[in-house]
């Protein structure tokens, strides 16, 4: 069973079929179960944002990429940010290091992965995210 946490980069990377598309709708489909941090929604939601109508001003697009968005999402376990995910970057010193939002992210990964029989497979093209991710032992796409 392949378990995969998925990071925004990842997310987007499909939704807006970037340079990254095919390597990422790889790994997507060989995953069987995948995970993130409610986070990921949020921050999705805002690109898509962003992307469709402050820079290409086409409700249009936003309308077809909100629709696509909500159909992965529904693939995803998301977990809530809350005390635990608080807790985990109070108590490693590495999870202090990076970006809020990636710290959080992270935290979140590292519960799912220590939570598993199997590790689960970081999923994100962030440099910053997969150095600490392999920094926590994770494995990475």
């Amino acid at each position: 069973m392949n378990i995969g946490y998925i990071d925004t980069s990842f997310l987007l990377s499909i939704l807006f079929e970037d340079e990254n598309y095919e390597i990422t709708i790889k790994y997507w489909n060989k995953l069987d179960i995948l995970f993130s941090s409610l986070l990921l929604e949020i921050e999705s939601r805002i690109n898509v944002y962003k992307y469709c109508i402050l820079t290409k001003k086409n409700e249009i697009l936003y309308k077809e990429k909100e629709e696509q968005l909500q159909e992965l999402l529904e693939n995803i376990n998301k977990k809530n940010v809350d005390k635990e995910i608080v807790l985990e970057i109070k108590n490693i010193e590495k999870l202090k290091r990076p970006k809020s939002l990636d710290s959080i992210h992270l935290a979140t990964a590292n519960i799912f992965n220590k939570l598993l029989d199997k590790k689960l497979v970081l999923c994100s093209f962030d440099k910053n995210m997969i150095k600490m991710g392999k920094e926590l032992g994770m494995e990475i796409i």
